[in-house]
């Protein structure tokens, strides 16, 4: 190479610059726009959530996630606390079964074989031994308590996908295992 050789730095054109500016200004807008949004879906999200609370929780599980409806639910319906209640998306009869099921979602187990019934200070198992333990529930993370007199809480995991709560994981009273559950009927 010869000292004589010159470098030249490359000069981007005119064109090129006003290409350039115009992506950054895009860009830009694009932000704003994105930020502008987000502003009004918050304060949307605030006024359902004091206006209909049912129906700002429903929102919020289809637009986030089941795990954040529970959280909120947890804090709206005061499941901090015991409460002879069961909470809504676990009221009713689920057949427990040793392994998983793949079902596609939205749909039911075939039968409903040895099932369990959550309901309004009540759980009942119909196993043959036709347990039946009045309890109380409350709502921890991604989990529901069930205290019961002579028994030590014991929790139901909930299992879900998106929006969509597909079975609970426990271990019944009584059983030496944990059970996947899966809801039969409300």
């Amino acid at each position: 190479m010869s000292s004589s050789r010159q470098w030249h730095r490359y000069r981007p054109s005119r064109v090129e610059l006003l290409s350039y500016g115009a992506i950054a200004i895009a860009i830009g807008v694009y932000f704003t726009v994105l930020n502008v949004l987000d502003g009004r879906a918050e304060a949307y999200f605030e006024t359902l959530r004091e206006e209909d609370p049912a129906l700002y929780l429903s929102q919020l599980r289809e637009s986030r996630s089941f795990a954040a409806y529970v959280d909120e639910y947890r804090v709206m319906q005061d499941y901090d606390t015991f409460h002879p209640a069961a909470p809504d998306f676990l009221v009713g009869r689920w057949t427990m079964r040793e392994e998983p099921l793949r079902l596609t979602p939205g749909t039911v187990p075939s039968t409903c074989s040895d099932p369990v019934t959550f309901d309004y200070g009540i759980l009942l198992m119909l196993d043959g031994s036709d347990l039946a333990l009045r309890v109380n529930y409350a709502i921890e993370e991604q989990r529901v308590l069930l205290n019961a007199p002579g028994i030590d809480v014991f929790p139901v995991d909930l299992i879900s996908y998106g929006a969509r709560l597909d079975h609970i994981e426990f271990q019944p009273p009584g059983r030496a295992n944990r059970v996947y559950a899966y809801i039969c009927s409300r």
